[in-house]
């Protein structure tokens, strides 16, 4: 199997995380803009609401994590460039136009060891945190589909 072959099947894997990711979103953030500390309560008014903000904190980290370990290096590899550190690989990719800003890969990777490690007590703060992680499960999804289009477009999908 040879780079592109292997970057394609490592994208369609990714295709199951980004479909679960957009589930849990739209069930969390049901009017699909910003969450407010009423939107927070709201959700958590239902016993089902209640396990959805820690069943959302999960989805995303774990979708980056798969970016960042197996699609961006293959990719690399793939336009001809050496992969390096995650830190490395990801400005790559910003330069090279697919991701927005790497420094919101590493953001997004402080703020899930927050909610994840940290139980936040105050609303008001969770509510904000969520609106953070929303925002940024937004752009891993866009990231996921720019470099798929992009893989679509410019590498072949046959050869082996």
């Amino acid at each position: 199997m040879n780079d592109t072959s292997r970057l394609r099947q490592t994208l369609g894997a990714l295709e199951k995380k980004a479909f679960y990711l957009k589930s849990i979103m739209s069930r969390l953030f049901p009017q699909g803009g910003n969450f407010s500390l009423s939107a927070l309560e709201t959700v958590l008014a239902t016993p089902e609401g209640v396990a959805r903000p820690e069943s959302f904190v999960g989805k995303p980290s774990r979708m980056q994590d798969t970016l960042v370990d197996k699609p961006l290096p293959r990719f690399l590899l793939t336009v001809g460039e050496q992969p390096g550190t995650a830190l490395d690989n990801l400005h790559r990719m910003e330069r090279l136009g697919l991701i927005e800003q790497a420094e919101t890969w590493f953001a997004a990777r402080r703020l899930r060891n927050r909610l994840v490690h940290e139980y936040v007590d105050d609303p008001a703060e969770l509510a904000a945190a969520l609106e953070t992680a929303r925002k940024i499960a937004a752009d891993l999804l866009a990231a996921y589909r720019t470099i798929k289009a992009h893989v679509d477009r410019n590498l072949p999908a046959s050869g082996a």
